[in-house]
């Protein structure tokens, strides 16, 4: 195995945060993710984007897209988690969720919007955003079909008619046939009175045949979900089960081998932190985090993903990066695939630092 680890940024003073990478025809790089006071935002949260024109080595100086401070009565717009693509006619889209602190994620969540940015110069100045009607939090990336429709999936946690599940999150999408002027749904993706599915995936097998992984957030260690589409997105059946265990925040695509990758967030069920002896003395009397420790990367065949029975799924798990800090909080992904064939992929990792980093690493297909 032969990962290879770069720095993309890393500022002791800020929390750098839920990072995305998107690649332009001429192999450019734009980076995306959010910088705050923390992962929970109480005072103050941004967008911004860094590029790098030699396949990840290095990177620009940040360009701010967006930032908000508290107003007047102490409310502070929490910028969240920050998405971008290159869309078939080279123009790359920004777009993220947004929601007011207080009360943060303590609601239905559809008082989350998403908003939309656009460049044309590849990343280099961005447009004012753009309010767009969908709703919901931690938004996948915008999913482009060749018929031209869009898809962008959110979760939310709705109470009354389709969407009441005793308060469980729901994973939903919108889809829009042009582009982005108009936006149809929500539609269900996944939705189980007995789980908590979100942070969903799409990945587009074709343009009628869609499979979205899906997060489950009991904490118990539960693996990942999927749901599977046969019209382009306008019916989901599901979910069913992964083989992928303790999945947070899968990041699916196709490799151009043909097999399926997906980069996750492993969550071992069980306590969140404990107090533990025999500890390195800069640990000691310090809350060790057992999760968000661990990004691993899942490689399986087509007929694996779209297949609905467990018995019929199979894949290699390969670890990306471990995070060593007692305050261990990674695993939030994104990637590409370069001109040479490899995977560049983008992290947000504490490790080594005092607040969160964001990392990347190059691996192959044959490293697993």
């Amino acid at each position: 195995m032969s990962i290879e680890k770069v720095t993309v940024s890393r500022n002791d003073e800020i929390y750098e945060f839920v990072p995305d990478v998107a690649i332009l025809p001429s192999g450019k790089l734009v980076c995306i993710y959010r910088e705050s006071d923390g992962h929970s935002v109480q005072q103050w949260s941004r967008l911004v984007t860094r590029s790098s024109v030699d396949g990840g080595r290095t990177w620009s100086e940040c360009c701010v897209i967006v930032e908000a401070f508290p107003d007047e009565s102490g409310v502070v717009l929490k910028w969240n988690c920050p998405r971008i693509v290159c869309l078939h006619n080279g123009r790359l889209l920004a777009l993220c969720d947004v929601l007011p602190v207080p009360p943060n994620e303590n609601t239905d969540l559809t008082n989350a919007k998403i908003f939309f940015w656009w460049s044309d110069d590849g990343g280099d100045t961005w447009s004012e955003p753009n309010e767009t009607p969908i709703f919901g939090i931690v938004p996948d990336r915008l999913i482009e079909l060749s018929t031209g429709a869009w898809l962008v999936a959110t979760h939310v946690r709705m109470n009354g008619d389709q969407f009441d599940r005793a308060g469980k999150l729901t994973q939903i999408v919108h889809h829009s046939d042009d582009e982005g002027q108009s936006w149809q749904g929500p539609i269900i993706i996944g939705q189980d009175v007995d789980y908590n599915l979100c942070e969903g995936s799409i990945l587009a097998l074709t343009d009628k045949m869609l499979v979205c992984y899906m997060r489950e957030n009991s904490g118990l260690g539960l693996p990942a979900f999927k749901s599977v589409s046969n019209d382009g997105g306008h019916h989901w059946e599901g979910p069913y089960r992964t083989p992928m265990d303790g999945c947070h925040r899968p990041v699916s695509g196709l490799l151009p081998g043909g097999r399926v990758l997906v980069t996750y967030r492993y969550r071992q069920g069980g306590s969140r932190g404990a107090n533990l002896t025999n500890l390195p003395s800069s640990w000691r009397g310090t809350e060790v985090s057992y999760w968000a420790r661990n990004t691993f990367a899942y490689l399986e065949t087509v007929e694996s993903a779209q297949s609905r029975d467990l018995s019929e799924q199979g894949g290699i798990i390969l670890p990306i990066d471990h995070d060593h800090s007692p305050r261990s909080d990674s695993g939030y992904t994104g990637w590409v695939v370069l001109h040479d064939g490899r995977v560049f992929c983008v992290n947000y990792i504490v490790d080594d630092a005092p607040m969160a980093q964001i990392r990347g690493y190059w691996f192959s297909e044959s490293d697993f």
